[in-house]
């Protein structure tokens, strides 16, 4: 498990196809933020890298938002709200909520398992 922000944009890279399971607000947002910053430096410099970058991007940051929704205990498949008017908003709201324990898509990675 990451330790640190470097470490949470790896473990997005390394997670890139996995839609299962959950990841903690804390990683989802470290790594973002680490996308973000990456994504201005390359446009500041090298517009097209900075293109191809994002489109590389897309398909681990996609999977990362269905794991963290699933640590609140919602189906992946309310990303898609972000395709429509602001429904991003809806879709940014429900990644900042934090998760309680575990639930259907598995033990929470913030508490582990916890003991009935």
């Amino acid at each position: 498990m990451e330790t640190n922000a470097f470490g949470a944009f790896i473990e997005m890279w390394a997670r890139a196809f996995d839609f299962s399971g959950r990841t903690r607000r804390a990683t989802y947002w470290e790594a973002f933020l680490i996308t973000i910053a990456i994504s201005l430096l390359l446009g500041a410099f090298f517009p097209y890298a900075d293109v191809i970058f994002t489109v590389l991007a897309a398909i681990p940051m996609l999977s990362m938002a269905v794991r963290r929704l699933h640590d609140i205990d919602k189906r992946g498949w309310w990303v898609l709200l972000g395709l429509i008017p602001f429904g991003g908003i809806a879709v940014c709201v429900m990644l900042l909520m934090d998760s309680d324990g575990a639930n259907r898509f598995g033990d929470s990675p913030k508490y582990g398992k916890v003991p009935l």
